[in-house]
């Protein structure tokens, strides 16, 4: 299913365009773990290098991940194009470089551009259905199947074929991979020790390594 909704070839397309008019724009540096915080909604930012994610905090400090971007990946269209804002933390997972592209730049660009409009109507809608499989997560499946879903999404948007294996291309620690599920740190390594165990996973050098994709396919609760 997730082959489907996250096309990779749409994905490296839109990610392409994002990086040529990233060139039109104002470039930040931003050390790992540090805050991204722009104001206003007249500007798109576009991930140039490193990663980053977008995040809800509690007042008790509790992090929900909503997604992560890498290179070619934007935030800030939805302001840009609808107005407001949602008070969303943007913070730094290694070091990291955007590229501020401001509103003129951007109208100019899609007065004439009838595919650039696509593109972010495209990334807009990722982003949606990202948001929308997390909210299926947390209604019907249990804590390891939230995991073993979130694997097979994440291999299905950063994977990539290595021999017979797929790896999800991602360095994520199970704090970060609880925050992205909404659950615990506990749950997540007992999760993960399960699926080793089960020679379902292996883990090198902090990427996930996809051995048996129908048998954590088996953990989750199916969608009709």
């Amino acid at each position: 299913m997730y082959e489907d909704l996250f096309d990779e070839k749409k994905q490296n397309k839109m990610r392409a365009f994002f990086l040529e008019i990233s060139k039109l724009g104002t470039y930040r540096k931003y050390p790992k773990n540090s805050v991204i915080d722009i104001s206003g909604n007249d500007f798109v930012a576009i991930v140039v290098e490193g990663k980053l994610k977008r995040a809800l905090y509690s007042s008790r400090g509790l992090e929900k991940i909503l997604y992560m971007l890498k290179p070619g990946e934007i935030f800030g269209e939805m302001d840009y194009f609808c107005g407001g804002n949602v008070n969303i933390i943007t913070r730094a997972m290694e070091n990291t470089v955007i590229s501020i592209v401001n509103r003129d730049k951007l109208d100019k660009i899609l007065e004439t551009n009838y595919q650039g409009y696509k593109f972010f109507l495209h990334s807009v809608i990722r982003k949606y259905r990202i948001l929308m499989l997390q909210m299926a997560d947390m209604i019907f499946n249990s804590s390891i199947g939230k995991i073993a879903d979130t694997l097979i999404r994440l291999s299905s948007q950063e994977g990539r074929l290595v021999g017979q294996k797929l790896v999800i291309n991602l360095s994520l620690t199970h704090q970060e991979i609880a925050d992205l599920i909404g659950c615990s740190r506990v749950t997540v390594t007992k999760g993960l020790n399960e699926f080793k165990e089960k020679g379902i996973i292996d883990i090198q050098n902090k990427k996930i390594i996809i051995k048996d994709m129908e048998k954590l396919r088996a953990y989750i609760e199916p969608l009709i």
